[in-house]
């Protein structure tokens, strides 16, 4: 059966298409079908002009018009307003811009869009500023709850942002939830819970810490509630059921229309299930999709990359979604970066004086990781790879090297996310093997734990995209939402500023320009997902993807770049935001 297919309730065009991606074929549009709304009108004039503006085509080159014009889900022309005016047709939707600028689509390039949507039903805590704040709005939840039912967080929040600087403890969350177990995750590789939930998950003070995670303890040994990376698999498996499939895909849909109204066009989906993928094929073959998606396949293990190779093959789809590669991941995230020396101690969170992290490795260690990539490479798939700390960094570069001199990885366009710590050789070396980078902007929540768990020198170099682009690397931009808020405007703005939603300033001699920024998050972006020659400019002949803001992000002051508003968001020439 094949590997992609979900619950009986998929379509039977999802079945067909996914059947034949199983048996080793390529999608075809044929198979596809017409996306709905895809067809050009019969008018020959412009479906769609914005004039009257500042239209940026190119980021990086400075290309600039006053005008487009969108037919057919593309652009037709960019120019003066007169020149593209004379496109008008009988059903050309005009719009003047009256001096706001448009940009192309915004790409990001690691946002977990999937997860994003899960989320949504859960307690927001972003805008929390104390741990009283956290407690009454988790309290809030359980009073409206059924006894007994698990009270779940966003992970989109952080506890920098509050006066006490650090996570509750299950003692602070007893007190509102004594009946009912609270999960409150900090991004991807952090969480908090309270008393029920360790009792439920059976972790006292004996339980040994997971190999790859730490059950953060008191001075007396027991569990504070605080669970970091594969510590929070302790308790995961108790959580309720995700919703059912028609309950996804609507939460799935509102969070492309979320992201939508934040300018953005397209993702890079960073690991994703089987039954995940299917849910987005289901909306991709119903015309649903309001963002563009490349997808990854999550694999730990040998036989995951065996079964993405009987299941897909590379850059099966179209360009609206498509299955394009792998991730895996290799050590943590700031608290569990595998780090070549110790961590900073952290009073109440990290007592152990010779922690260097976590390193990630499948069941056969560097042996069984070295075939996993050698065996994708020769598939021809695209990986990507989560690595965060400086040894994390020499590990993984020292193991692609391995499989570069056996299968060129040249031209398949493989990618290293995050890059908190990487050294000059790192950089030098992946250049050699045509690697690329993809960043994001990890310190406006997480730079504070930068510099408390890593210390002043390494927290303000984290994410040195100033270096990365000196070296030569094509580079993606985005922000690992939920992990940080999804805004590409904050994502931008933190570029050019290095400033943290707390007012720091970490590593300035590390920004770029807003030029480019903006070339990071529309053709880098497009180019780790092989969309250079359809996305990324405005171009006559590309796919009408673009943002129209309220002012020119590249000549705005740069503090000003994460306050610019969304007026409208195109995708494929269709409306799919207006403000």
């Amino acid at each position: 059966m094949c590997q992609l297919c979900g619950s009986e309730d998929r379509s039977t065009v999802s079945r067909r298409t996914l059947f034949a991606a199983a048996a080793g074929l390529a999608v075809t549009p044929m198979m596809l079908g017409t996306p709905a709304g895809a067809a050009p009108r019969p008018d020959t004039g412009a479906d769609l002009i914005l004039h009257n503006g500042h239209v940026v085509t190119a980021a990086l080159h400075g290309r600039t018009a006053q005008a487009i014009a969108v037919r057919g889900g593309r652009v037709v022309e960019a120019g003066a307003s007169k020149q593209v005016l004379r496109l008008r047709g009988r059903h050309t939707r005009v719009v003047d811009l009256k001096g706001a600028a448009v940009v192309p689509g915004l790409i990001d390039s690691h946002l977990h869009q999937f997860t994003s949507a899960l989320d949504r039903p859960n307690v927001s805590l972003l805008e929390s500023r104390s741990i009283a704040d956290v407690v009454a709005a988790i309290g809030a939840r359980v009073a409206a709850s059924a006894s007994g039912a698990w009270v779940q967080a966003r992970s989109g929040w952080h506890e920098s942002l509050l006066a006490e600087g650090r996570l509750p403890a299950r003692a602070e969350l007893d007190p509102v939830s004594p009946d009912n177990p609270v999960f409150i995750p900090r991004g991807g590789h952090v969480a908090t819970v309270n008393s029920r939930a360790l009792e439920l998950a059976g972790i006292t003070r004996d339980t040994p810490d997971p190999v790859g995670g730490v059950i953060v303890r008191d001075a007396n040994g027991e569990p504070t509630g605080v669970l970091l990376e594969r510590a929070r698999s302790l308790v995961t498996p108790k959580l309720p059921a995700p919703p059912s499939a028609d309950q996804q895909r609507q939460l799935l849909r509102d969070q492309m229309a979320e992201h939508n109204a934040l300018g953005i066009t397209g993702v890079t989906e960073p690991g994703l299930s089987p039954d995940q993928i299917a849910i987005y094929t289901d909306l991709w073959h119903g015309g649903e999709m309001t963002t563009r998606a490349h997808l990854l396949w999550r694999i730990a293990a040998l036989a995951d990359v065996d079964a993405a190779v009987a299941a897909f093959k590379p850059r099966t789809g179209d360009d609206m979604l498509r299955f394009d590669g792998l991730k895996y991941l290799s050590d943590g995230g700031v608290e569990g970066g595998f780090l070549r020396d110790p961590y900073q101690l952290v009073p109440g969170e990290q007592t152990s004086p010779d922690y260097h992290g976590v390193q990630l490795l499948p069941p056969g260690g560097r042996d069984e990781l070295t075939e996993m990539y050698r065996r994708a490479a020769r598939h021809g798939f695209q990986v990507q790879t989560h690595v965060v700390g400086d040894a994390a960094m020499d590990f993984i570069v020292d193991v692609l090297t391995t499989v570069h001199r056996d299968t060129s990885l040249q031209h398949l366009r493989w990618v290293l996310m995050h890059l908190f710590l990487p050294s000059g050789p790192n950089l030098a070396h992946m250049r050699k093997m045509g690697l690329l980078a993809s960043v994001q902007d990890h310190p406006v929540l997480l730079g504070a734990n930068q510099v408390k768990w890593w210390g002043a020198e390494r927290g303000s170099r984290a994410v040195p995209i100033r270096d990365i682009l000196d070296a030569g690397l094509i580079a993606g931009g985005g922000t690992d939402a939920p992990v940080v808020p999804p805004s590409p405007l904050w994502s931008l703005g933190w570029m050019v500023t290095r400033e943290t939603l707390r007012g720091d300033v970490l590593g300035p001699e590390q920004a770029i320009t807003a030029r480019e920024a903006l070339h990071l998050y529309t053709l880098g972006s497009a180019q780790t997902q092989f969309a250079e020659h359809t996305l990324g400019t405005l171009d006559p002949g590309k796919l009408a993807d673009l943002v129209v803001l309220d002012a020119n992000p590249l000549t705005v002051e740069p503090a000003a770049i994460k306050d610019l508003g969304v007026r409208m968001t195109v995708v494929g020439g269709r409306v799919v935001h207006e403000a």
